[in-house]
């Protein structure tokens, strides 16, 4: 009796479940039918299916577009490199005036830097070096930043030299124009004597003259003139070195007919 009466309630509870699930059911199919037969509604729906149906065929191609384009690549040779340190204490070598540049990107992106004005720039940056022999990772500067940057050499050998003060006598030289001759004038004179030399220890060890060149290319009386200092080695090669001053003035007093003839007596 037990048993027939579990299944009575079984029996029972099952019915009431079918019962509440068609009524679900029911709702859920008049709803549907006012959607899908509603003028407006089936539109929209419409709409919605085509949409799916081209995501769904067009999927490789979308996926391609944007996650798998290729990137662009552009060669940039002989980019300037800009040197940064105290070049008043230091002298810097080993840094070459040029490196070439790789960018890889975005094709767009890489375009628009073709199309605009080339202001690439490799800098290397010393301001924290001290002296001696150092490595200097160069510096891209003025990329754009989505793209990716390959220097070529990205890395250089540099010798941060420091600069020392000496003072050098001056000698006074001629350079005679087309037509002249060093015997045409009769003595040359500066006030400034000596020149405060600023170079590394290796060249002003070079050093073996400081010529004040003085230029007397059209000139047929006494006159005067800034004459440039010029460093010279043992060789006669010109050593590149900071002078002060850089010029002096001389005054140059030509040979006259009168002193010749004075002389021939």
């Amino acid at each position: 009796m037990e048993a027939d009466a579990m299944d009575e309630k079984k029996k029972s509870w099952w019915e009431r479940v079918q019962k509440e699930f068609g009524i679900i059911f029911s709702k859920f199919s008049k709803l549907f039918d006012r959607i899908i037969y509603h003028k407006t509604s089936s539109i929209i729906v419409s709409l919605l299916a085509s949409i799916a149906i081209c995501v769904s065929v067009s999927f490789d191609d979308l996926r391609y577009t944007f996650f798998n384009s290729e990137a662009a690549t552009l060669n940039v040779p002989g980019v300037s490199v800009e040197v940064r340190a105290d070049t008043e204490k230091y002298e810097i070598t080993g840094v070459p005036s040029s490196v070439d540049m790789t960018l890889t990107g975005d094709p767009a992106d890489i375009q628009a830097f073709r199309n605009q004005s080339n202001s690439a720039l490799v800098i290397a940056d010393l301001r924290d070096f001290t002296s001696g022999k150092n490595v200097c990772m160069l510096q891209a500067s003025n990329i754009p930043s989505q793209l990716t940057v390959e220097l070529n050499p990205s890395s250089v050998n540099v010798d941060v030299i420091p600069k020392l003060n000496k003072t050098f006598p001056i000698q006074l030289s001629l350079m005679v124009g087309n037509g002249q001759k060093e015997s045409d004038f009769e003595s040359m004179n500066s006030m400034t004597k000596t020149v405060m030399v600023k170079a590394t220890q290796e060249k002003l060890n070079s050093i073996r003259m400081i010529n004040a060149i003085v230029d007397t290319t059209g000139q047929v009386g006494d006159f005067e003139t800034e004459a440039p200092l010029v460093a010279y080695d043992s060789s006669g090669n010109r050593v590149d070195v900071e002078m002060n001053p850089k010029t002096i003035r001389v005054s140059v007093k030509v040979k006259t007919q009168q002193n010749d003839a004075n002389k021939g007596d």
